[in-house]
């Protein structure tokens, strides 16, 4: 879809909603630059994401998230692939890839985010990493039968 890597070269012609979940995946996720939770997170985020801490301010949520993803995977980038917007809510695919620390293998698997923004903040998150592929990667599963 062009319009995930439009909305990465392009910022300009973006909604603010667009805007604010690219920064999170590039000032966050990509350069680890955790002020960007402060920027564009409510005070109260409700987190839906399996395994993320919710029971402090939104913008510790999110920092937590980026930590914890850039410890994971080092060398953590996350790459648009698609990007829908609707009404209050941006949708998007991105392929996720980097180096397991444990292994040294690489590493690449699928993450689908939802975010829902209110008044220029992100409100909502549903996150999905597909960890499955991840453990299956690094041999701490084994790979699905043929």
């Amino acid at each position: 879809m062009a319009m995930a890597q439009d909305a990465r070269t392009q910022d300009s012609g973006l909604s603010t909603n667009v805007r604010l979940f690219n920064a999170i995946i590039d000032r966050g996720f990509n350069q680890g630059d955790l002020s960007v939770a402060d920027d564009v997170c409510a005070a109260k985020l409700t987190e839906h994401e399996y395994l993320s801490k919710t029971d402090v301010p939104g913008p510790e949520i999110l920092k937590d998230q980026i930590q914890t993803a850039r410890d994971t995977i080092k060398g953590l980038t996350l790459t648009v692939e698609d990007l829908v917007e609707h009404g209050d809510k941006v949708w998007a695919r991105s392929r996720a890839t980097g180096t397991d620390p444990s292994s040294g293998k690489s590493v690449s698997m699928t993450v689908i985010d939802i975010c829902r923004f209110e008044n220029g903040k992100l409100v909502e998150h549903w996150g999905v990493p597909d960890r499955f592929a991840l453990l299956h990667q690094v041999g701490a599963l084994p790979p699905p039968p043929k």
